[in-house]
């Protein structure tokens, strides 16, 4: 059977390799066969988890024919950590209009909260 091994070594960058395994291979036998870690220079403690299409997946589990792999690196920042910062940022009026994606209540709690003296929408 084939699958399909993927590692972003970058958000631009994705290296890939299709491998043939016995049937009952696991996410980790095709991890090895792949041959991953000394094509992108990563160490196992490198991965921090697996997945095949998109669904995090152990790495004892069974692949099947035609299945993508997809090793995940850690984050490099806290998803939470920049919510908070956007959050504060927006209640201290430093994020401007173009910051703000382009949705009605986006737009309208911004009109609602800005300062007396700031910038305020073009049909004032």
């Amino acid at each position: 059977m084939s699958v399909t091994i993927c590692y972003a070594r970058s958000s631009g960058e994705i290296w890939r390799t299709a491998v043939a395994l016995p049937a009952g291979s696991t996410i980790e036998q095709a991890i090895a066969a792949s041959g991953v870690y000394a094509a992108c220079a990563i160490e196992g403690t490198d991965i921090a988890g697996t997945g095949i299409f998109g669904i995090r997946k152990p790495a004892d589990h069974i692949v099947h024919e035609g299945d993508r792999v997809e090793l995940y690196r850690a984050l490099t920042f806290d998803p939470m950590e920049s919510r908070r910062r956007r959050a504060a940022h927006r209640k201290a009026g430093i994020l401007k209009r173009k910051h703000l994606k382009k949705s009605k209540v986006a737009w309208q709690e911004y009109l609602e909260t800005t300062p007396a003296g700031q910038a305020t929408s073009k049909s004032d």
